[in-house]
């Protein structure tokens, strides 16, 4: 008995072969360029053209890949076409002309039913999405421009918290983490109502893993897209559910928030934050008897979506216009001189924003050259699409790269260099924002949290500077203006120095 199953064959394993190799002959079948597809390179067999996705310099291969194909390129990365589209014209002529049949995200290669991806505000589609947004937009206006100040003072008092950590440094010291606490710790405030202190391991452990988790994901979408079958090949040689896993923790780190609330609502506590206001909605639809999306469920995934994106992106930010002022003194110093001429010593409010034009068009300056998301989150339609002459295969993934109106040349004069006055008018005294500043992308699904995005970076960029003169690590080694495209475009690390005003 023995002898004969040492000489039986192990089906799961020749199974396993099997699929592979099948899934090998399907990839390498259909990676080829379909009719009337935006153009693009050679196509390889089964990684397509991977190498123009994950080269050293992504951004700039794809740039090189515009001055020969055009504004609509089509690249494969194995069996998935990826669609770029180039310039304002172009970005606004999908998003906007044809924003109805451009306004789906893609999904993600595999999960795509997990929770994550079925609700909340990234990747929700018709009526939750609709009623998600528009409740998401009103609830976030409300606590930005709350006559109390409710956001002006969050931030104001991250600025403090990070202004005392700096003095203390006798070395120089780069800013990233602590910038990074401060700047989640005013969304997790509007979200959540809670605030960790700037060296707090829990908050550090959550910043990393949810920046671990981004990286991971994506490179996973990629091998995907080439070998779909390794998302079934035993021994989870993916990590897919070691993801799984390490997302739980988040949901469950996160959650402890919420019921947190929700035993201050039952003392009968006025609602300040976002949870709160979506738990009152939850409510007033019970009480009145109204079938809705809004549940418990989706107040979880649309919290950790908004924590997500609103943490990451507001730092990277921040950070490129501090290395921008240290490479520019006289700007810091220009912006200093207004602040106190205009506001004296006192902190500055949501209010203030429009007040000193030239430190507003400092931050204008900074979201334009840092474009911290150079390539928009991506878009899908639903059925085959007409654009521009070109075929748009329903269901491929559609990405506006806003980099490329950012800092088109025809728009904007030495547009690689950090020259705040582009945004002022002859005398300086107002803010002139041309049509192709477009940061936050365009459309229906345009960034849900630009207007505390914007009173965030102009308030902690504001603030540092009316409180501390930035320097170099040493004097005359200016921060290299290089960018390492992650999860956002960020700065290179480099280390500064402060002296207290």
């Amino acid at each position: 008995m023995d002898s004969k199953r040492e000489h039986d064959p192990d089906y799961s394993t020749i199974t396993t072969i099997l699929i592979f190799w099948l899934t090998f002959l399907l990839v390498y079948m259909n990676t080829r360029r379909q009719k009337r597809v935006p153009p693009g390179p050679t196509l390889f067999p089964i990684i397509g053209n991977l190498p123009s996705l994950i080269s050293s310099d992504t951004l700039g291969g794809l740039n090189e890949l515009r001055k020969q194909y055009g504004d609509i390129i089509g690249l494969y990365a194995g069996s998935k076409l990826f669609v770029f589209l180039y310039g304002y014209d172009t970005i606004h002529d999908a998003l906007i002309k044809k924003g109805s049949q451009f306004m789906e995200r893609a999904k993600p290669s595999f999960d795509k039913e997990e929770v994550v991806h079925t609700k909340g505000l990234i990747f929700t589609e018709g009526t939750r999405w609709k009623d998600g947004r528009s409740f998401t937009l009103a609830a976030l206006q409300d606590i930005c421009y709350r006559d109390k100040g409710f956001t002006e003072q969050f931030v104001n008092d991250e600025v403090i918290a990070l202004k005392e950590i700096m003095l203390k440094f006798e070395h120089p010291f780069d800013i990233e983490r602590y910038l990074n606490s401060g700047a989640t710790n005013v969304i997790v405030q509007v979200v959540y109502g809670h605030r960790f202190d700037l060296d707090d391991s829990e908050l550090y452990w959550f910043q990393k893993t949810i920046r671990d988790f981004a990286e991971v994901y994506m490179k996973r979408e990629v091998i995907l897209n080439c070998l779909p079958v390794l998302q079934w090949f035993p021994c989870d040689i993916l990590g897919i559910q070691k993801t799984r896993d390490t997302f739980t923790k988040v949901m469950v780190f996160l959650t402890n928030f919420i019921e947190t609330l929700k035993r201050k609502s039952m003392q009968g506590r006025t609602s300040c934050t976002y949870v709160e206001s979506y738990l009152d909605r939850i409510a007033a639809n019970k009480s009145n008897g109204v079938e809705s999306t809004f549940d418990e469920d989706d107040l979880k995934i649309a919290a950790y979506h908004l924590i997500v994106a609103g943490s990451e992106t507001t730092t990277s930010t921040v950070r490129w216009i501090l290395l921008h002022l240290i490479r520019n003194p006289h700007i810091q110093e220009k912006m200093f001189m207004e602040m106190t001429e205009i506001l004296g010593g006192e902190p500055l409010s949501v209010a203030d924003r429009k007040r000193p034009p030239y430190v507003q068009a400092v931050v204008l300056e900074g979201l334009r050259i840092s474009h911290v998301a150079p390539l928009g989150m991506p878009h899908t339609v639903r059925q085959d699409t007409l654009f521009r002459g070109f075929n748009i295969p329903e269901q491929c993934t559609v990405i506006p790269v806003l980099s490329s109106a950012l800092k088109d040349p025809d728009v904007w004069e030495d547009p690689e260099e950090f020259k705040p006055e582009r945004f002022l008018n002859s005398d300086g005294s107002d803010i002139i924002v041309p049509k192709q500043f477009i940061p936050f992308s365009l459309g229906p699904r345009s960034c849900l949290g630009e207007t505390l995005a914007r009173i965030e970076i102009f308030l902690f960029t504001a603030g540092l500077v009316q409180k501390l003169r930035f320097l170099p690590e040493k004097d005359c080694m200016l921060p290299d203006k290089k960018g390492v495209l992650a999860t956002t475009l960020n700065a290179v690390s480099f280390k500064m120095r402060v002296v207290e005003r």
